[in-house]
């Protein structure tokens, strides 16, 4: 795996909540690595927009890179109370 990416991030990653319909852009630098880049075949890939969909107590991020492309898809589901 490749410590650095082979590129520069472009700057911006868009975040979209497809739930309410919010979308808001945020500098790839306040964001933390692990969000700013995704690790596709053994290289880190900018990742450019984030879609998140909430259905019940499970939610989905998707991460998306610069071409366009899906480069990772997470599912957090929500502990019930106590």
């Amino acid at each position: 795996m490749s410590e650095h990416p082979s590129s520069a991030h472009p700057g911006t990653i868009v975040f979209v909540d497809e739930t309410n319909g919010t979308e808001r852009a945020r500098p790839a630098a306040e964001v933390p690595d692990t969000v700013a880049w995704a690790t596709v075949d053994g290289e880190k890939r900018a990742v450019v927009r984030v879609i998140a969909v909430t259905a019940g107590q499970q939610r989905t991020l998707r991460s998306y890179g610069t071409d366009g492309r899906l480069l990772s898809s997470t599912v957090q589901v929500r502990r019930p109370p106590r």
